[in-house]
């Protein structure tokens, strides 16, 4: 479950008595029966925003040019966070008690952060610092997974701060994830959410209350779109083509009834006239789904954008939609082959 709480900052001013109200907070919310953990960030991923991005530098040896400026995303998180939105620790530390206004300043970047910086170098007790403040040094102590953070299809490399050090935003999301072994789901601990934070200030108001869920297929409404009528007019496709084949081949089996007529009155089986037709139909069809496998590898870039955990070039994707185009094709070339090898070959010749 996810909310945002606005604060009023001359109550709360964001350096100091901000992060203690959210302190606070979470040690309520981490109480409350059910609740595996709580935290508090300046931007969830996929939410209602607070995304924050500033060039950074590194005096130390880098895989970039010296001085080289990179704009990454950040996010100012409490202590907990990353464990509470499952975002794995791959190496370091994450943020504690001790990292306070006063101690060195420290930083949690992702692993494509560290790698833009410092390549397959070990990032930890390496310093990165903002270009706008090149005096003001923080040191990694640990790099986390990546994030996608407003696509599925996009990871977003991002630095965090700890609150403590870093403050608050006059606008910051909180998250609290249940235990998946209590009855209920998320809703089910808005409730007493709302409860602690009233016990906390009675004049704070949840704004934006979402589950990550919720959150998740909000920022994939376009693509759904997209795919849906691409799926529509896909199968509009299919069915022209399959009325296209049938109409084609239903033409070239009239045009040549007194051929299969003089096959049949010759000893042609309606078994062999069946082959024949399918087998010069589909030799065809057989011909286009080839070049269509080719032309959809080619552009199959065209559509990554909409797609997510497939592959541009799944070789089960293109199996299927190959063993579908040739059924639909398949069943278009029986109708009339089937009627060609029901001709009368006597009707057929007294015709002609």
């Amino acid at each position: 479950m996810t909310f945002q709480l606005a604060p009023p900052v001359p109550q709360y001013p964001l350096a100091d008595k901000g992060p203690a109200l959210y302190h606070a907070l979470i040690e309520n919310l981490q109480s409350i029966p059910g609740v595996r953990g709580a935290a508090v960030c300046s931007g969830i991923p996929f939410g209602a925003g607070n995304y924050a991005r500033h060039p950074m530098i590194t005096t130390e040896a880098s895989v970039l040019p010296p001085g080289t400026a990179v704009p990454i995303d950040w996010r100012s998180v409490s202590n907990g966070y990353f464990d509470t939105m499952r975002i794995p620790l791959l190496r370091g530390r994450t943020f504690t008690d001790a990292d306070v206004r006063t101690s060195q300043l420290v930083m949690v970047v992702s692993q494509t952060t560290a790698q833009k910086f410092f390549g397959d170098a070990d990032p930890i007790g390496r310093t990165l610092r903002p270009s706008a403040k090149p005096e003001i040094a923080y040191t990694i102590v640990g790099v986390v997974g990546d994030i996608r953070d407003q696509a599925l299809n996009q990871q977003t490399p991002t630095l965090y701060y700890g609150l403590q050090q870093r403050g608050t935003w006059p606008l910051m999301d909180v998250v609290v994830r249940g235990d998946a072994r209590t009855d209920g789901s998320a809703e089910a601990l808005l409730p007493s959410i709302r409860q602690r934070v009233h016990d906390i200030d009675a004049g704070l108001a949840l704004a934006n209350v979402n589950t990550m869920d919720q959150w998740l297929s909000n920022s994939a409404a376009q693509p759904r779109l997209n795919t849906v009528l691409l799926s529509v007019f896909a199968s509009v496709a299919l069915l022209i083509a399959a009325i296209g084949i049938y109409g084609v081949l239903a033409y070239s089996v009239n045009q040549r009834t007194r051929e299969i007529g003089l096959r049949m009155a010759l000893g042609a089986t309606p078994r062999s006239v069946l082959q024949l037709i399918v087998g010069q139909g589909m030799k065809v069809v057989l011909i286009g789904v080839g070049i269509g496998l080719v032309g959809g590898l080619a552009l199959g870039r065209a559509v990554s954008s909409l797609v997510f955990g497939v592959p541009i070039h799944d070789p089960a994707t293109f199996s299927l939609v190959a063993v579908v185009l040739t059924a639909v094709a398949l069943a278009a070339c029986i109708i009339p082959a089937r009627r060609a090898a029901r001709v009368d070959p006597m009707v057929a010749l007294r015709e002609e």
